[in-house]
């Protein structure tokens, strides 16, 4: 088995713990829902030492999209108040995401579902820090206006 399948199968172990039936694509990719709003990317790199995780957070406002900018960057200073969570753009679908890196060989179940829900408790906080409204007409209200 090498590095890649090996940490796949690791990750998917953890993850089964918490949600049934999850699993990685051939590619190292699975994807996990909360609710109509928040979807999570779990992606194993190809050298199956880091497992990213991945989520779209929100599109700005057009009316305060350099207020929206600014409180991304204060967002990302430091690695606080985000837990070492970072904001990024995601040109693709045009909106912020939120972004993790785990070391797969530092870690362990706990450790990977800990993180997972700090990082589902900081998309939380970054969309209301950002100040997105689901009635915004830029924000989407479905994972499905997405696609």
């Amino acid at each position: 088995m090498n590095t890649l399948s090996f940490a796949i199968n690791e990750v998917e172990r953890w993850l089964s713990t918490r949600i049934a039936d999850v699993s990685f694509d051939e590619h190292g990719v699975a994807a996990i829902t909360r609710d109509d709003e928040t979807l999570v990317v779990i992606e194993i790199a190809e050298d199956g030492v880091i497992c990213h995780l991945y989520a779209p957070v929100c599109r700005p406002p057009d009316e305060m999209y350099e207020i929206a900018l600014i409180t991304a960057l204060e967002l990302n200073r430091f690695g606080r108040p985000l837990g070492g969570c970072w904001l990024a753009w995601d040109a693709d679908v045009s909106m912020f995401s939120l972004c993790y890196n785990l070391r797969i060989p530092d870690s362990d179940e706990q450790t990977f579902n800990n993180t997972l829900d700090h990082f589902i408790m900081s998309i939380d906080l970054a969309r209301e820090q950002l100040n997105i409204q689901a009635q915004s007409s830029n924000t989407p209200h479905s994972l499905a206006q997405l696609a």
